[in-house]
């Protein structure tokens, strides 16, 4: 029979150095090329971008605009008509009310005590409506204030722009060549324009909030005060206590911090998620619950939503969360004074909110070693405990009155 025909040239060469036993292999035909879809040509930013934009298209259909403005919630309504705006001079003016006990005054003829609270961020003087009420009844005088630009207090005057020298305007009044004489004469450039001057302070920063503090409490001649602070109000109130010490009798802390608010006001910086956050009552009441206090009824919640739609007040919140002092430092501010190291004080603090909270609790009472430190049942927001936490400050307070 005839031999068998060698292997091929090629085959021998592309199957040179394998192993002797292997079968020879020739290459695949490439895949064939897919379809360019939609979804693989275009990055995923790009649909992030088209969902946002989206969003911003239905807005208006979620709370869609109107000539008139949407009637306040009876809560919100009821408690504006139990305070009133002062005119203060300078301005802003602030938000204040006032609840004052039935009897007139303490026991045995004695004036009652003067308790004046501070809410923290976007948690106003609404949150404290229930606190005021029921000091009242334990025969406390209670005053509340919303600080510059937040709760019910109107937003401060803008601003003015600074004024700026218009190049073209000085061109057409001298005329072209006036700025080559210049040149020659002073040798500087003209037509220049000013650099505009530096921003004053903020009407929302701790000291300037002190200032308006201190004018409403001598136009609601309130003082001397046991002076409740609240969440973010720490640094406005500690400045209140140091610039003012006869006006101050004593200190309490309720869940109070310098620069860890309750509320996140960063969620107002978002545009998008801020106009939603406001507009749907699903998404105010959910953030409330989840960071402010959770026994918040829709009622109350819707109330708190319509004080912050009012105009200017989410920028206001932005402002004030700005401003906010981060390098405050608790036990520097008590021993700054002699007055102040003197002033009784006590801190009121969540023990049921989470276990990050207590530990930032223990801080504070690490910085207040000689301060009242009590554990309270209800959130970072009054309205959990607002009956327990008015029975403790009025004891405070009372015996607080008798020592001195």
């Amino acid at each position: 029979m005839p031999a068998a025909d060698p292997p091929a040239a090629a085959d021998a060469a592309f199957d040179e150095g394998a192993p002797a036993h292997a079968p020879p292999s020739r290459p695949r035909p490439p895949p064939p090329p897919r379809p360019l879809s939609l979804a693989s040509a275009l990055p995923f930013w790009f649909y992030l971008a088209a969902a946002v934009s989206l969003v911003a298209l239905l807005l208006p259909r979620i709370s869609p605009a109107s000539s008139s403005p949407a009637p306040l919630p009876p809560l919100l309504r009821g408690h504006l008509a139990s305070g009133s705006v002062l005119k203060l001079d300078p301005a802003p003016g602030l938000f204040a009310v006032t609840s004052r006990p039935g009897g007139g005054g303490g026991g045995g003829g004695s004036p009652a005590p003067r308790v004046l609270i501070l809410p923290g961020l976007a948690a106003g003087t609404f949150s404290f409506r229930r606190v005021l009420s029921s000091l009242s009844s334990r025969g406390v005088l209670a005053a509340a204030l919303d600080l510059p630009g937040q709760g019910l207090s109107p937003a401060p005057p803008a601003a003015p722009a600074p004024a700026r020298t218009s190049v073209l305007r000085e061109i057409m009044d001298r005329g072209v060549f006036h700025a080559f004489e210049h040149l020659v004469q002073t040798g500087e450039v003209p037509y220049q324009e000013e650099p505009a001057a530096p921003p004053g302070p903020s009407p929302h920063a701790p000291a300037e909030a002190a200032a308006a503090v201190a004018r409403a409490v001598e136009a609601l001649g309130v003082a001397p005060v046991h002076l409740v602070l609240h969440d973010s109000a720490l640094a406005a109130g500690a400045a209140f206590a140091l610039a003012n010490p006869g006006a101050v009798r004593s200190v309490t802390l309720v869940d109070a911090t310098a620069s860890l608010p309750a509320f996140p006001a960063a969620v107002f910086d978002v545009p998008v998620l801020g106009r939603l956050v406001v507009r749907v009552p699903a998404l105010f009441r959910g953030l409330v619950l989840l960071c402010c206090a959770r026994g918040l009824g829709a009622e109350e919640a819707e109330a708190h939503r319509a004080a912050m739609r009012g105009e200017g007040r989410t920028h206001g919140v932005i402002e004030a969360w700005k401003a906010m002092n981060h390098s405050f430092q608790l036990g520097e501010w008590r021993g700054s004074s002699d007055e102040v190291r003197r002033l009784p004080m006590m801190v009121l603090w969540s023990g049921s909110w989470s276990d990050m909270w207590i530990d930032e609790g223990k801080k504070v009472a690490a910085a207040l070693p000689d301060a009242k430190f009590v554990y309270h049942s209800g959130g970072r927001w009054p309205q959990d405990a607002s009956e327990e936490i008015s029975g403790l400050i009025a004891e405070f307070v009372t015996s607080s009155e008798e020592t001195s």
